[in-house]
């Protein structure tokens, strides 16, 4: 027996019923031979982990342009954060850990610069739309090109599931996009974690990010249901203590909802219709609470406005002009297009450039988005 094999046993051994254990992944696009230490979550872990997308999150948005600070998070920093958060989760349930630690490594691989402002852009010149989401899976199956021999990183497909529905909690997904990996169906109780992980990493840190820059007010905040229960026999600032808040409340949630419903497989996970890792009622309206407070006095400040409009602008005009001249895009780019893009004019050369100048543009950092608007347009001040 393997390293890889004893890992395995632990888990039939260790984990809890409704895990996903490796042994029962349904696979990759692409077979490949077993490694002989790693599982294949462990496997998928340091493939993102690895490639460019995923360095590159480094210089992209969270809220704060990466020039404006060095200690506001960044989307990689968010990353970390919400494996962190998933990993305690994960932990408390008995879940695979390497399925909670890729899928949150790599559930943001799709961003666009300039953070949510940068989707909003692209999504608004798009015909069908964008979702950072659905390009985490172009980018793990297709665009990636840390294989100079396959397209995409050949992911299994527990972990591609994962991306497409790590905000199934907020949304209902398109039932007819990217139907291979089952959008109608619930994502396994490991997806369900970086669901919760994530909307708890990103309002605790843009409350501390506020909070840093001076746009949002202690006093203020200190009205908020959240901050009353929090600072109830506490000499720890409330801010602190959000995390485990909601990370305690999601488990004991869990927890009950897995024992009311007799939750007993993976499989009875996938056929519940509703979401097991979720938080307690109460303290859900707390968090929304907390989470309306940050749109109307953080997300919606000038200040942050003025970065978005930056950006916003920088999107716009960067897609315009690539849709008005291919030629101005790197050849890699339209590579295998070409010819078509020569024989075609009007709108049919722009049905084909469209999902090209979507990836390109998606898969630029801030600052090559600043830098490349610099060279093809000239007439934005770049900052210091």
């Amino acid at each position: 027996m393997n390293i890889r094999q004893e890992l395995e046993a632990r888990e039939r051994r260790e984990l809890a019923p409704y895990a996903t254990l490796s042994t029962e992944s349904r696979g990759r696009e692409r077979p490949i031979e077993p490694d002989p230490i790693r599982t294949v979550f462990q496997r998928d872990r340091d493939r993102i982990i690895h490639c460019k997308a995923f360095r590159r999150l480094e210089y992209k948005t969270q809220v704060f342009v990466n020039h404006e600070g060095d200690h506001y998070r960044t989307r990689l920093t968010h990353s970390l954060e919400v494996w962190q958060i998933g990993q305690t989760i994960a932990t408390a349930l008995g879940l695979n850990l390497n399925l909670v630690g890729a899928i949150s490594l790599g559930h943001d691989l799709g961003h666009t610069p300039f953070g949510h402002s940068g989707e909003d852009a692209l999504d608004a010149l798009l015909p069908e739309g964008f979702r950072h989401y659905e390009q985490g899976v172009r980018v793990v199956e297709k665009l990636d090109d840390s294989y100079p021999d396959q397209p995409g990183l050949n992911l299994t497909f527990e972990v591609r599931e994962g991306i497409l529905k790590h905000v199934i909690w907020k949304i209902n997904l398109n039932p007819n996009r990217f139907s291979h990996l089952e959008p109608t169906v619930m994502p396994s109780i490991e997806a369900q974690v970086i669901n919760m992980a994530d909307p708890i990493a990103f309002i605790s840190h843009d409350l501390d990010d506020g909070l840093r820059a001076g746009i949002l007010d202690e006093t203020d905040l200190r009205r908020l249901k959240i901050a009353e229960r929090l600072s109830a026999g506490s000499e720890r600032p409330w801010t602190r203590l959000v995390i485990p808040l909601l990370v305690n409340d999601v488990i004991h949630e869990a927890v009950r909802r897995i024992a009311k419903y007799a939750i007993g497989s993976s499989a009875d996970v996938h056929a519940h219709p509703e979401l097991l890792v979720e938080l307690s009622p109460e303290v859900k309206r707390e968090k929304e609470e907390l989470s309306a407070y940050l749109y109307d006095n953080f997300y919606d400040d000038y200040r942050v406005r003025r970065m978005r409009k930056q950006g916003i602008r920088v999107i716009e005009e960067l897609y315009h002009v690539f849709i008005d001249d291919w030629r101005l895009l790197p050849t890699d780019a339209t590579a295998g297009k070409r010819d078509e893009l020569i024989a075609s004019e009007g709108e049919d050369q722009a049905d084909i450039l469209r999902p090209i100048v979507r990836d390109y543009i998606a898969g630029m950092t801030d600052r090559f988005a600043f830098k490349t608007y610099a060279q093809v347009i000239g007439n934005i001040p770049l900052p210091d």
